[in-house]
């Protein structure tokens, strides 16, 4: 590691930089490694969500910066920015940019559902394909998230707003920045409030977010948008099903036509990955109660384009998959030490681009086509009464609280730590004020 590149990972980590596409895995990490290739992930093929393009259409020389940084950090001699060519008001720009840094590219990817998984990012890119349960760098690629990179630019400014869309069923749906820590309830009331009585919201996109009902809950670093909907809408009652119904569906209802498999994203790239073959264990497993031991769901991405597309019985192949690991990782089992492990090299499917799902045709499959609204850019600045910054925002360990009730903090500070060894990231004040509640799930901060 260089003296940069300790530099800037220490920087990082001060700044509390996580990813910033949902997983939340600390920046710092990746500037520790070696790579040839630095990419930006700007794909954003999640349905609804404007984030990243907002980003890059208002603030685009912060992102270049951030992947100048990225790449000297890590050695890299390209960077490369995969955008879908179908953002042609932005695309200009960003590779007049592009041109002004050196060794710099902009990918025009196509509009397909998951391009912005960042496997396939690497293949489109660099036409490298990465090992079966590994990680880009072992191709020599490091992938990072637009707002990561914009963040990272600051570093070591700590982090403490974020970008989040807001779409679906609300009045005025709409992309901003907002502190970390306000609720979900505040950002739909910034965009006029619900349209329906009886709402619920995705956190996140409609494939891989979560269904959450409290829109008290605050949001984190890795926030990037909130899709509001009807309580009743078929994409939330599907999403919330429980593993004993789901299960119990599935049991009686796969037919092993193996559309699952064969339209999955990491399938096409030649990783042994079948969802097909879970779903029929799943057929003689004995009950919701039995445990799913099958290892065919070990390389699985979560992508849902399985459940929420291919399956034509609307069934859960997904969760069918999750439930496998989990249940192989109480036996110890990844895929590491899996018998699917052979060593073999993958090869790209034939038909690959071919299976590619066009977005038109998934948000009609999700029945959003009402819901997919422009969601402009506001630069309105919102300052709330109070916030709550949650002590896990990252992949890794937790923080603990390091400031106590009564405690004045500014903007900008320390309010939970982690010790230098353990993986995570500091979290910091997102607003001034005096310091309410403080447990090991977060810092009450009072304005």
């Amino acid at each position: 590691m260089t003296e940069f590149s300790a530099e800037f990972s220490r920087s990082l980590r001060t700044a509390g930089v996580v990813g910033a596409g949902g997983a939340g895995f600390p920046a710092y990490v990746k500037a520790q490694g070696r790579a040839e290739y630095a990419l930006v992930n700007a794909a954003e093929c999640e349905p609804l969500l404007k984030k990243d393009q907002k980003l890059l259409e208002y603030f685009p020389e912060r992102v270049f910066d951030g992947l100048e940084l990225l790449m000297r950090a890590v050695g890299a001699s390209r960077g490369v920015l995969g955008i879908k060519k179908k953002h042609e008001a932005i695309i200009p720009r960003l590779k007049e940019i592009a041109k002004s840094r050196k060794n710099i590219s902009v990918l025009e990817m196509g509009d397909y559902y998951p391009a912005g998984d960042e496997q396939c990012l690497v293949y489109e890119a660099t036409g490298r394909i990465v090992p079966p349960g590994g990680i880009p760098l072992e191709v020599g690629c490091v992938v990072a998230n637009v707002e990561t990179l914009y963040n990272a630019s600051f570093a070591p400014r700590p982090v403490t707003e974020t970008f989040v869309t807001v779409n679906g069923a609300v009045k005025k749906p709409a992309t901003f920045r907002v502190p970390v820590g306000i609720t979900w309830r505040e950002c739909v009331e910034l965009c006029g409030g619900p349209t329906v009585k009886d709402p619920a919201y995705i956190d996140g996109g409609p494939m891989m977010g979560k269904v959450q009902t409290d829109f008290d809950l605050p949001l984190v670093k890795a926030s990037g948008g909130i899709i509001v909907l009807p309580k009743d809408h078929p994409l939330i009652v599907k999403k919330a099903q429980s593993r004993p119904v789901f299960t119990r569906v599935g049991r009686s209802a796969c037919d092993q036509c193996s559309y699952c498999t064969e339209f999955c994203p990491r399938y096409l790239l030649g990783h042994n990955v079948q969802p097909h073959r879970v779903m029929r264990t799943m057929l003689f497993a004995g009950g919701p109660e039995h445990k799913l031991h099958s290892q065919y769901g070990l390389l699985c991405c979560e992508c849902s384009l399985c459940s929420l597309y291919a399956c034509p019985e609307g069934l859960h192949p997904r969760e069918a998959c999750v439930s496998a690991k989990s249940d192989l990782r109480e036996q110890k089992v990844g895929f590491k030490n899996s018998q699917l492990n052979t060593g073999k090299k993958p090869e790209v499917h034939p038909v690959r681009d071919f299976r590619k799902v066009p977005v038109s045709k998934l948000v009609r499959r999700l029945g959003l086509e009402d819901y997919n609204k422009a969601a402009p850019w506001s630069d309105a600045v919102y300052t709330p009464g109070k916030v709550k910054i949650l002590m896990s925002q990252h992949i890794g360990a937790p923080c603990v609280p390091a400031v106590k009730e009564g405690q004045r903090v500014e903007k900008g500070a320390v309010v939970g730590d982690l010790p230098a060894d353990k993986l995570g990231c500091p979290v910091h004040a997102s607003i001034s004020g005096t310091v309410g509640k403080v447990n090991e799930r977060y810092v009450e901060i009072i304005a």
